[in-house]
C-alpha cells in the first residue's frame, strides 16, 4: 500500500513502528509482524518517516547500499534540501545542514535519543558507527513543535538494526589509504522477547596526495602535497531489546562508543601536534502500556553522557569537555475514529563542565506538546496540526506546526506545511572562553518559520516528489569581532532561503536486470537579510545553489553493481561573497557478486571519486581524498 493510502485510512501504521513516535520502532521488530519488516525492506519508499504523513520526508534505507562503506553523512547527503560539511573526510568531522540552516540548527537522533550537545556546534556524524544503520529519516522544516526546540532546519533520526530472532550479519571493509571498517551483529529471542548485540570498528590511516593551490584567488599553479596526521580510529558497542507483557511492551537501548582522530588543519594552517578523544554512552528506555480500546500511554527514560579532549597547541596543551543529559517523558495517544489525538510532557536537564566555562553549567528543560491528526470528508484532507511549549534554563519559547495532505488522482497527492520554532543559545555561546573567542550570556534564542508545498507520487512504479519551500531565520547566532583581538558571538544575523526539492526512486525492474533509479535535486537561494552593508542581500557562506544526486542499480542472479553520481555547485566562503569555492562532480561505482546461498555471502568492490580529482575540498579549504577501492566481504542471514 503506498504512503498516501496509508495516510488517509487511519492512522499511519508507521506511528508505532517509527522510533520518533512515543512507542519506538522496535514494534515493528518482532517476529510476531514479520510483513512489516518485509515493507521496510523495499527499496522505494524513500518517503515514509515518521507518523505525520504531512511532513516533507525522506527515508534512507541502508540496505539500498548494503556492502557499500557509506556512513550516516554519505546517507544522508543523498536525501534532497540536505548540505553535509565534510572537513576532510576519512573519519573527521561531518555534520549536517538542512535547508540552509546551521548545523546546530538540526537535531540529530539515534533512535528518537537527541544526541545534540549542551556544547553546541551541532554532532558530528562521523561518531555514529555505520554498521548500526538500517535506515535514516530525514524532516526538513520547522519541525521545533515535534521534535522539540532546535529543529529550525530540520531533523535526522538515525535507526539502528532491528533486534530480530535469529539475525544475524557480518562485515569486513579494507581499502585505500588505510581504510577500513568491521561490523558483527546478532540477534536471539522468541515470541515476545528479543535481543540485538553489535560490535562496529572503523579507522583510516588517512594519508592520501593532493593538488594544492598556493594562490587560488590568483589562479596560481598546483602543487602535489600529502595529506599528514590525518588518521582516524572508532568503535562501539550496541545492545537492543525488547520484551512484550500481555499487550504491553519495554524497549531498551544502550550504545557506546568512541575512537581518536588526528587534527591535521588545513594546507595554510597545519597543526601536526593536535588531536582528539571522544567517547558516549547513550541509553534509552520505553514502555507502553495500552489503557483501553484506542488509548495507549507511553513512558521513555532517557540519558546520554559525552566525553572530549582535545589537544590544541594554540589553547596552550589539553582542553577537556564534559556533558550530560537526561530526561523523563510521558506521552498519551488516543485513536478515535478518523481522529488520533497524542498529548505528551517532559522533564529533564543537561550539564556541561569544560576548561575555559568557569564553573560546570546546568540547566533544567521543561516541554508540553498536543497535536492531532486528523481525516476530514472521508479522507478527502488529512491535517496534522501540534504545538508545544518549552522552557530551557531561562528561556522560554513556543514551537507549532500545521500540515496537511489531500490526494488529487491515483497515485498523486498534494501535501502541505508550515511551521514555526526556536533554538536556545549553547553555553558554548553563552559562557565558554577559549583563545580568541569570547562567550556572550546576553544572547537571545534564533527562531525560524518556514513552509512547504509539494506534489507527491507514490504507487506501484516508485515514488517521486517535486515541492518549494521557504524559511526565513531570525537572531541567527555568529561571531564577530568584540574587543580586540576577540570575536564575540551576537544575535546579529537574518537570512532568507528558499528554493526547490525534487526526488524520484523506482521499483527495481525485475524483468529487467532489477534495474532501479534514486535520484534527488535541490535548489537553494539564500539572502542574508541584516548585518552590516558589506553583507546586505549576499548570499550565505558554505550553501551551494545547486546539490544534485543520482543512483542507478541493478541485481540480477548472482550478480550487481551500481554506478552514482553527486554534484555540488559553487558557494561562497566568506559572507561577502569574495572568495569562490568552485562547483565539483563526483563519480563512483560498485559490483557485487553472490559467493554463497546459505548463509548469504557477497564480495563487493567499490570505486569511489572515479575520475581521481585531487583537486577536491570541502568548504572549509580542507582537502578531499583522490579516487579511493574499497574491497568488501559481507555475510549473514537471508
Amino acid at each position: 500500500m503506498s504512503r498516501t493510502g496509508r495516510a488517509l485510512r487511519g492512522v499511519p501504521w508507521l506511528c508505532l513502528a517509527c522510533a520518533l513516535a512515543p512507542a519506538v520502532s522496535a514494534r515493528a521488530e518482532g517476529p510476531e509482524e514479520p510483513v512489516e519488516l518485509d515493507e521496510v525492506e523495499v527499496r522505494t519508499r524513500r518517503a515514509e518517516v515518521s507518523a505525520d504523513p504531512t511532513a516533507a520526508a525522506t527515508v534512507v534505507e541502508a540496505s539500498r547500499f548494503a556492502g557499500e562503506a557509506k556512513g550516516v553523512a554519505e546517507l544522508v547527503s543523498t536525501a534532497p534540501g540536505v548540505a553535509v560539511h565534510d572537513y576532510g573526510g576519512l573519519g573527521q568531522l561531518s555534520t549536517v545542514s538542512i535547508r540552509g540552516s546551521t548545523s546546530d540548527d538540526v537535531v540529530v537522533l539515534l533512535d528518537g535519543l537527541p544526541l545534540n550537545s549542551a556544547a553546541g556546534g551541532g554532532v558530528d556524524l562521523s561518531t555514529i558507527p555505520k554498521a548500526w544503520i538500517s535506515r535514516i529519516e530525514v524532516v526538513r522544516g520547522a519541525e521545533g513543535a515535534s521534535y522539540g526546540s532546535g529543529a529550525l532546519g530540520g531533523v535526522v533520526n538515525v535507526v539502528t538494526r532491528p533486534a530480530v530472532a535469529g539475525s544475524w550479519s557480518a562485515q569486513g571493509t579494507y581499502g585505500s589509504f588505510g581504510t577500513y571498517s568491521a561490523g558483527v551483529d546478532g540477534a536471539v529471542g522468541g515470541q515476545r522477547w528479543g535481543l540485538l548485540a553489535a560490535l562496529a570498528a572503523d579507522g583510516s590511516d588517512g594519508q592520501f596526495p593532493y593538488l594544492f593551490s598556493r594562490t587560488p584567488v590568483l589562479g596560481g599553479g598546483q602543487v602535489q602535497l600529502e595529506r599528514d596526521h590525518n588518521a582516524a580510529r572508532s568503535g562501539g558497542l550496541l545492545l537492543k531489546g525488547w520484551v512484550a507483557f500481555g499487550e504491553d511492551r519495554l524497549d531498551a537501548l544502550a550504545q557506546l562508543s568512541g575512537g581518536r582522530r588526528d587534527l591535521p588543519g588545513w594546507p595554510y594552517a597545519v597543526t601536526p601536534n593536535d588531536s582528539q578523544e571522544d567517547a558516549r554512552l547513550a541509553t534509552v528506555t520505553r514502555y507502553l502500556h495500552l489503557l483501553g480500546r484506542g488509548l495507549q500511554l507511553s513512558t521513555e527514560l532517557s540519558g546520554r553522557y559525552d566525553r572530549l579532549d582535545e589537544k590544541l597547541e594554540f589553547l596552550g596543551g589539553l582542553t577537556r569537555q564534559r556533558d550530560a543529559a537526561g530526561n523523563v517523558k510521558v506521552s498519551l495517544e488516543w485513536l478515535s475514529g478518523p481522529s488520533t489525538l497524542s498529548a505528551s510532557a517532559s522533564v529533564g536537564g543537561e550539564r556541561l563542565s569544560a576548561d575555559g566555562l568557569g564553573a560546570p553549567r546546568s540547566r533544567a528543560q521543561l516541554a508540553a506538546a498536543l497535536g492531532e491528526e486528523v481525516s476530514l470528508w472521508q479522507g478527502a484532507l488529512r491535517v496534522s496540526p501540534t504545538l508545544r511549549v518549552e522552557r530551557v534554563g531561562g528561556f522560554q519559547g513556543w514551537s507549532g506546526k500545521l500540515g496537511a495532505i489531500a490526494p488529487l488522482t491515483g497515485p498523486l497527492a498534494l501535501r502541505a506545511s508550515a511551521g514555526r520554532t526556536f533554538r536556545v543559545p549553547s553555553f558554548s555561546e553563552l559562557y565558554l572562553q577559549q583563545g580568541l573567542f569570547a562567550p556572550n550570556p546576553n544572547l537571545r534564542p534564533e527562531e525560524g518559520v518556514s513552509g512547504d508545498l509539494s506534489l507527491v507520487a507514490d504507487g506501484e512504479l516508485g515514488v517521486a516528489s517535486l515541492g518549494v519551500y521557504a524559511a526565513r531565520y531570525d537572531d541567527l547566532i555568529v561571531w564577530e569581532p568584540g574587543s580586540f583581538p576577540r570575536y564575540m558571538a551576537f544575535n546579529d544575523d537574518r537570512a532568507l532561503v528558499d528554493g526547490l526539492e525534487a526526488e524520484v526512486a523506482t521499483t527495481p525492474l525485475r524483468r529487467a536486470f532489477g534495474l532501479a533509479f534514486t535520484g534527488s535535486y535541490t535548489y537553494l537561494d539564500s539572502e542574508t537579510l541584516r548585518g552590516e552593508a558589506a553583507v546586505l542581500g549576499k548570499e550565505l557562506p558554505h550553501r551551494s545553489r545547486h546539490r544534485a544526486y543520482g543512483r542507478v542499480s541493478f541485481e540480477e542472479g548472482a550478480l550487481g553493481g551500481h554506478f552514482d553520481a553527486q554534484y555540488l555547485g559553487s558557494e561562497w566562503q566568506d559572507t561577502r561573497n569574495l572568495q569562490p569555492i568552485p562547483a565539483a562532480l563526483t563519480l563512483g561505482a560498485g559490483a557485487q557478486v553472490r559467493l554463497f546461498r546459505r548463509p548469504d555471502t557477497f564480495a563487493q568492490l567499490e570505486v569511489r571519486n572515479l575520475l581521481d580529482d585531487r583537486s577536491l575540498q570541502d568548504g572549509f579549504g580542507y582537502p578531499l581524498p583522490g579516487r579511493m577501492v574499497l574491497l568488501t566481504l559481507r555475510t549473514g542471514s537471508p
